[in-house]
């Protein structure tokens, strides 16, 4: 009874993705137009978009918050251990190997669960009404501190071959600074004063809103340009398809499986709320960071197999998503 309305929405996403790859593509579209685009959807817009959502949370998912920097270690270190024992029986070199771990381990955390996340309840309703949109939001901003971190110097490292000390400029990023301020101005109350109408302050924040509802539609449009500058040679297609399909393979039936078998095992019996159930469904359901192709391009390294990668599991991530999230409503404990 769910299908059509959640495969509307995945094809919402698709459309949105499908514009910032086809103008990249096709449409002649200059790079510094996108790069522009790019910036201000991480300077400006997203952390707007995470200090408005978070700051509008029940103030009691701060005292759940703090699972999620467990629960990026835990998501993270067991896609890196699969994908160890898988391509240690694949027939790559070690550089080569790295980074189908890479692609394997880091997943696109923030972009692709915070749409999902606002999205869905446009045309599902029972998402909003089950999961909540803001409590989801500040979990994946949680989630973020650590993923964020890690990916810049594990995954560059595996990646490149080359270590990377971060500067604090990637660590204190506009998207942690938006985070910080949501949970500070939800600490504070600073939202109920905000909410007088007869303030300045009431129409400012009203304003900013404004800018943080387009934020999901032009960060999937800029992921699709991302894609859509993606080029790979065919002088390996079998190693290729090899990459792709083991990548895939982890992401898509192994990080799954172990959600399901957690959830069986132990997750139902520990009084999750829904909101934390349904943030660590998306967290295992997910395509490998598109910021894998940047480490990529900058080193001049392991281009056709990142291009490759992601242009094969985001194309499939758009078909088994609404399956996995029928499978995932249908879970005993998730419908009321």
């Amino acid at each position: 009874m769910y299908f059509l309305p959640i495969f509307y929405t995945v094809l919402q996403l698709f459309a949105l993705i499908a514009i910032g790859f086809f103008l990249k593509r096709f449409g002649g579209w200059e790079d510094s137009f996108f790069s522009s685009l790019s910036k201000f959807v991480v300077k400006i817009a997203l952390p707007l978009y995470l200090f408005i959502n978070i700051s509008s949370s029940d103030p009691n998912a701060i005292v759940r918050s703090p699972m999620f920097l467990l629960a990026a270690v835990i998501i993270m270190g067991a896609g890196a251990i699969v994908s160890i024992l898988v391509f240690s029986f694949l027939p790559f070199k070690s550089d080569e190997k790295r980074a189908g771990i890479a692609f394997s381990t880091f997943g696109n955390s923030g972009y692709f669960p915070l749409s999902v996340i606002d999205i869905f309840p446009v045309t599902l309703p029972l998402i909003s009404e089950l999961f909540g949109t803001s409590e989801p939001t500040l979990y994946v901003g949680v989630y973020l501190l650590i993923n964020s971190p890690l990916l810049w110097t594990a995954g560059n490292y595996l990646m490149t071959g080359k270590g990377r000390r971060l500067g604090i400029k990637e660590i204190i990023t506009p998207p942690f600074i938006g985070v910080l301020l949501g949970f500070a101005a939800l600490l504070t109350g600073f939202r109920t004063v905000a909410g007088n109408i007869e303030l300045p302050l009431f129409h400012i924040l009203s304003a900013l809103e404004r800018i943080s509802a387009i934020t999901l539609p032009l960060i999937l449009i800029s992921l699709g340009a991302m894609i859509g500058n993606l080029h790979t040679s065919s002088e390996k297609p079998s190693k290729l398809i090899l990459m792709a399909g083991a990548t895939s393979a982890v992401r898509f039936l192994i990080m799954p499986a172990l959600f399901y078998g957690s959830y069986f095992l132990f997750l139902k019996n520990l009084n999750l709320s829904p909101g934390q159930l349904w943030v660590l469904f998306l967290e295992t359901h997910i395509p490998p960071a598109t910021n894998l192709a940047v480490m990529a391009h900058s080193k001049g390294t392991n281009e056709d197999y990142a291009a490759y990668t992601l242009l094969v599991t985001y194309g499939l991530y758009m078909i088994i998503f609404p399956f996995y999230l029928m499978l995932f409503l249908r879970m005993p404990g998730i419908l009321p």
